[in-house]
């Protein structure tokens, strides 16, 4: 199910209005899970994010250290149309991101290399958004990695996105739940949270489309979840960070809970699969 953040929601008289907030001790439990998992985020860098560019700045600083927080495998970072430096065509789509990022603030030397803030900071906006693209090769790439190793750390994606795709964002999601379908993987296997920034009407009834109604008619497994954020002077409450960082995952944390627990946290691992 989708969630708004508005202003209507939260209220604070002091300067952090609207900025989203750490989740309190009483998240603990169910936050302890990303332990678990591989959270990879997918940020949606087109011209189409311009006017919310400062927004994705503020949701990194507040989400990422909450998933650090538990994972001490660092977070991956891809981004729709940036490569890394010495990224060429052809190479794996593991190497069109940046991966294991440990921290996201740091000092020093060099501490632009090693956090998310330093590198989102040398990326701007612009051009087309394939987001279904890229969530195809990057997803596809994961299903090859399962197949070879099914112990393989389940994986949580976060994409923020104003949601304009120029193509179709939809299809790659439904093909890869029916391929976990296939492969009898567990429920909690992957799940994918549509972050939607901004206020497109349009692409808000895509999002609802593809969290709520895509999976029954196509008889599938859900991996979809999603969340919308206005942005300022809007709120981000503590419950909307959680269902941010885990909420793709959590429809089937209960199952989750008992196929994981007392299990010992994976490392991450790859195979030779390109």
């Amino acid at each position: 199910m989708s969630i708004t953040a508005n202003a209507a929601m939260y209220s604070n008289d002091d300067d952090t209005a609207g900025v989203p907030q750490a989740p309190g001790t009483e998240h603990t439990e169910l936050l302890s899970f990303l332990k678990y998992f591989e959270t990879l985020f997918v940020i949606d860098d087109s011209e189409h994010m311009e006017r919310q560019w400062s927004d994705v700045s503020a949701l990194i600083q507040a989400v990422a250290p909450v998933c650090l927080q538990y994972d001490d495998n660092g977070i991956d970072i891809y981004f729709v149309n940036h490569r890394p430096l010495f990224y060429f065509p052809g190479m794996s789509v593991r190497k069109s991101g940046y991966n294991h990022i440990g921290q996201v603030h740091s000092e020093g030397e060099g501490a632009d290399k090693v956090s998310a803030q330093g590198i989102f900071r040398k990326v701007k906006p612009g051009g087309r958004c394939k987001l279904g693209a890229r969530l195809k090769k990057i997803l596809s790439w994961y299903i090859e990695q399962l197949k070879v190793d099914p112990e393989r750390a389940p994986l949580n994606v976060i994409v923020i996105t104003a949601g304009v795709s120029s193509d179709d964002f939809a299809a790659p999601l439904l093909e890869i739940a029916k391929e976990l379908d296939a492969m009898k993987a567990p429920e909690h296997q992957l799940g994918v949270m549509l972050f939607q920034l901004g206020d497109d009407e349009e692409a808000r009834k895509k999002f609802e489309h593809a969290d709520d109604h895509m999976w029954r008619a196509s008889n599938t497994r859900d991996i979809v979840d999603t969340v919308a954020w206005r942005g300022w002077p809007a709120g981000f409450g503590s419950d909307d960070m959680v269902k941010a960082v885990l909420g793709a995952v959590s429809k089937k944390m209960d199952g989750a809970k008992s196929a994981l627990a007392g299990k010992a946290v994976p490392e991450r691992r790859e195979t030779t699969v390109s």
